[in-house]
């Protein structure tokens, strides 16, 4: 089995309020996307890596890779007007012989190799796993217009979905090969009928969005230099 990584990092972050793209903004001396590149790299799996990026921007990702030599991204290619048109980039770039691919987000830093690993072996029976945590909170449904309870939802049937998500190589590009729109590649999956795994992702996993969640991504990586073993447990 041939396994490529897509991570797209073609957004620009304009919501986040810095002056550079999110997987450009440095978190605890380096980049973000650095932190998540560096965990592909040491992945005994991963055969290459599809880093997908915003047009504007592609000189500095390309520099990116080249200051830290991640040798493992096989190719930088411009990103769409979408996420999904963005991926869909991605697997036109995948070489004949990969038979896998992991999509995960630039900007979740604190992915494990062992995450990867375990979406990789689920993957390879059920042909489509997603890393996901039990959600903590109490949900309930509002509607929009008077912002009334419709209904409490039963928490423990939601889980907040995460990256990676693994898929066969021909199932993902059969997906994206459709007319839906989703937020994510598993939703597309799941639009084409085939059941998507789901496994325990971790707490500390976290996507970066705003600029709090940068300060949490710098508290659990100061607190795994400091107190590794405590650290480990945080959730």
């Amino acid at each position: 089995m041939s396994v490529y990584a897509v991570i797209p990092a073609a957004g620009t972050g304009e919501r986040f309020g810095a002056p550079v793209p999110k997987p450009l903004v440095e978190l605890c001396g380096r980049p973000v996307l650095a932190h998540t590149l560096a965990v592909f790299e040491q992945c005994a799996g991963i055969d290459g890596i599809i880093l997908v990026v915003h047009p504007r921007y592609h000189q500095e990702y390309s520099a990116l890779v080249a200051r830290y030599g991640f040798s493992r991204v096989t190719a930088v290619v411009d990103g769409g007007a979408t996420r999904s048109a963005s991926v869909r980039n991605a697997l036109r770039a995948l070489p004949a012989q990969a038979s896998c691919v992991i999509v995960h987000d630039s900007v979740r830093p604190l992915v494990t190799p062992e995450l990867i690993s375990q979406g990789l072996a689920l993957a390879a029976v059920d042909r489509a796993a997603i890393a996901a945590v039990p959600v903590k909170p109490s949900l309930k449904l509002v509607d929009p217009q008077t912002r009334l309870v419709r209904e409490t939802l039963d928490r423990s049937l939601v889980w907040d979905i995460q990256t990676p998500q693994v898929f066969e190589r021909n199932l993902l590009e059969r997906a994206h090969a459709q007319d839906f729109v989703a937020d994510d590649d598993s939703a597309l999956v799941e639009k084409c009928g085939v059941p998507v795994r789901v496994y325990m992702g971790d707490y500390k996993n976290i996507k970066i969005t705003t600029a709090e969640d940068l300060l949490v991504a710098r508290a659990f990586m100061e607190a795994a230099v400091k107190e590794p073993h405590v650290s480990a447990r945080l959730v």
